[in-house]
């Protein structure tokens, strides 16, 4: 199939999806597992944060911290079970965009291949942060030697020639702070143009790399990435117009993420309310859940064949009855 074709491309996709025989079961399971996940996160960080304020005095201090290391590192582990459980729907997601047998246990396959999709994530993580590392570094460079700098400098100046008799943290006051992070905003702007640069590409060059992990048992993280940088590499441009076919999608995302900060974002727009601010942020919650179980359900799984699809359009053909199948068709 010619990815090229967008809209034959997700008419495709629909079709596959429509025919799948557990299709809209696997998709129910998943969205249920997601937000539940979400939902579970969510309740035990706010019960915890009622733990931790409640617990006061010097004799609750140790609780206290080992409430806050537990409420720390909830998030990392909610992370690692998403990915866990993303990978095993992409995986039925592919065995649908092939019109192959797929079933609830395909949705194990993430924890199945832990380790390897542990360290495909930890190396695409260090690729990232050496690039925005980079990107800080030459976007300081660039900043500190044009006249943009200028600003900063002259609000500085004053507070480093007065370092001698008094600590310069005391002259930074509200205000002084606020000019200050006004007058670095053009670092910022140089460092998102810099890193959206170089980082955009290497995303799309390291897209495929789940799919080989899925689609390859025997390889590890790192030939997964080779592989997908192969695979990638004069068609970069073309998924790019697939995403852009999908904006509905992406779209609907950012909409629903918008209402979960709803308690935030209507009061900096002047639309204030009469409840409580606990209220309003599990109303606006409970909404999000909703919109985003609808995405999942009613959207994701055509956007998810259609990436499928395309993987299958480029990766390389495997001669008959020597391709890797993803498990026993009785397990999947």
């Amino acid at each position: 199939m010619d990815i090229q074709n967008t809209k034959e491309l997700k008419t495709f996709a629909a079709q596959r999806v429509e025919q799948a025989q557990n299709g809209k079961r696997i998709i129910l399971i998943y969205s249920c597992l997601v937000l539940g996940l979400g939902i579970l996160v969510s309740l035990v960080n706010y019960l915890l944060q009622l733990q931790i304020s409640q617990s006061g005095g010097l004799g609750n201090m140790g609780l206290r911290s080992i409430l806050s290391t537990v409420q720390t590192l909830l998030p990392v582990a909610r992370i690692v079970v998403f990915l866990c459980i993303d990978l095993g729907y992409v995986a039925a997601m592919l065995r649908i965009a092939r019109g192959q047998y797929v079933s609830a246990q395909t949705l194990r396959l993430g924890f199945d291949r832990f380790w390897p999709l542990l360290r495909l994530m930890l190396i695409k993580g260090l690729i990232f942060f050496g690039i925005g590392f980079a990107s800080v570094y030459a976007a300081t460079f660039i900043y500190m030697l044009t006249p943009l700098s200028k600003p900063a400098m002259d609000l500085l100046l004053p507070i480093v020639s007065q370092s001698g008799s008094m600590d310069p943290t005391l002259l930074l006051d509200d205000v002084t702070y606020l000019q200050l992070m006004s007058a670095m905003a053009p670092v910022m702007a140089i460092f998102g143009l810099i890193y959206c640069v170089f980082a955009i590409p290497v995303a799309y060059q390291y897209r495929m790399s789940e799919y080989i992990l899925i689609d390859r048992p025997g390889q590890g993280a790192m030939a997964a990435l080779r592989e997908s940088r192969k695979m990638m590499g004069h068609n970069r441009f073309r998924l790019f117009r697939i995403d852009l076919s999908l904006w509905w999608y992406y779209a609907a995302t950012l909409g629903a993420t918008l209402v979960c900060y709803g308690d935030q974002l209507l009061p900096m727009l002047g639309v204030t309310f009469s409840w409580p601010d606990e209220v309003g942020y599990f109303l606006f919650y409970a909404l999000y859940l909703v919109l985003q179980f609808a995405i999942y359900y009613c959207l994701r799984n055509r956007v998810e064949v259609t990436y499928a699809l395309a993987y299958d359009a480029l990766r390389p053909q495997d001669k008959p009855n020597s391709g890797v199948v993803l498990g026993n068709i009785f397990n999947m």
